[in-house]
């Protein structure tokens, strides 16, 4: 038998002792808007705490204490002001949680927490659905002895700060985060992370030929 001959018999028996091939397909996780089949899936499974959120942007908070201002007269008059300013950032990847659910101005209202420290609506951020499904940043958490927040959208900057203000027209129920850009409104909304496996029990066989 010739070297050639033999590397195929070889190749033909190998084969048929693999018999039951084991291929996983696993795809890597993907971010999407949280629609509402998110939550009903984790509501029928009952695992709604167990969902994880995240902001759709690098959000910035800046909480500032009330000034304390020192005036001195002398010959000329001299003022000066000292206060604290308290960042709280959330990033693209900071894991919230779902700690309750409300209406605002009857649109559907989550109360969401990226802190271990926050477990219940009252400091939580919400995000309240739009129109086209998504769920926008609406309330920030209220610090005490802290002016309220301004809250920035990627960027501690005067043109990257966003207000309060509708969307699409002045029809909309609420008045949500937003960065208004020309005709274009940005804003803060939450994703969910997603990954699908195909699990394949695939069995080869190569025929030897007649």
């Amino acid at each position: 038998m010739t070297h050639g001959s033999e590397r195929r018999v070889g190749q033909a028996m190998l084969w048929a002792v693999m018999g039951l091939v084991l291929a996983v397909a696993s795809g890597c996780a993907v971010r999407l808007k949280l629609a509402d089949v998110d939550l009903e899936e984790a509501r029928q499974t009952e695992s709604l705490n167990k969902l994880r959120v995240y902001p759709s942007n690098r959000t910035i908070s800046n909480y500032d204490e009330p000034a304390l201002r020192t005036v001195v007269v002398s010959r000329e008059i001299k003022q000066s002001s000292r206060r604290e300013r308290n960042k709280v950032i959330l990033r693209r990847n900071t894991s919230g949680a779902i700690v309750g659910e409300s209406l605002l101005n009857g649109q559907k209202l989550l109360h969401v927490t990226f802190s271990r420290q926050c477990s219940e609506p009252g400091c939580a951020y919400g995000f309240v659905q739009l129109e086209d499904a998504r769920y926008v940043l609406v309330t920030v958490p209220e610090r005490e002895g802290y002016a309220p927040a301004k809250v920035y959208r990627s960027l501690v900057l005067k043109r990257h700060r966003m207000k309060q203000g509708q969307v699409r027209s002045l029809a909309d129920a609420n008045k949500v985060y937003k960065l208004q850009r020309r005709r274009r409104a940005l804003v803060v909304f939450l994703e969910v992370k997603r990954s699908n496996r195909d699990r394949v029990e695939e069995r080869a066989t190569r025929e030897t030929g007649v």
